[in-house]
């Protein structure tokens, strides 16, 4: 019987925000998209709230989970490549004991449909 493979997707990873949108550094948790360890596709978990306290409009929103400290959200953008160009790779993201479950995932990936104006 062979072993099962372990697939990176749905995997949260902490890496430092400077490396994906530039900027001061934050630590940020990111999602992985796919299973290419050499060659990633991630998401940024963000506050489902911002610092007034309004709900953000363009997160999907996901369950609470033991690593995520915070009511949280993901955002609709797939980082492919890092700020200056390389491609994003596991080894250089700090690893969690946490994965999201299938149904978030679900989510995430139908992604946040643009609503029309009626009227």
């Amino acid at each position: 019987m062979s072993r099962r493979r372990r697939y990176i997707k749905g995997n949260v990873y902490i890496t430092n925000d400077k490396v994906l949108v530039g900027g001061k550094g934050k630590k940020r948790r990111v999602v992985s998209m796919g299973n290419d360890k050499d060659n990633m596709a991630v998401r940024r978990i963000l506050s489902l709230q911002d610092k007034d306290g309004n709900k953000k409009e363009r997160l999907i929103p996901i369950e609470k989970y033991p690593d995520i400290p915070k009511i949280s959200g993901v955002e609709d953008k797939t980082f492919r490549k890092t700020k200056s160009g390389k491609p994003i790779q596991e080894k250089h993201l700090t690893k969690t004991k946490t994965r999201l479950n299938k149904w978030d995932m679900a989510k995430i990936r139908k992604g946040k449909k643009k609503e029309k104006n009626k009227g």
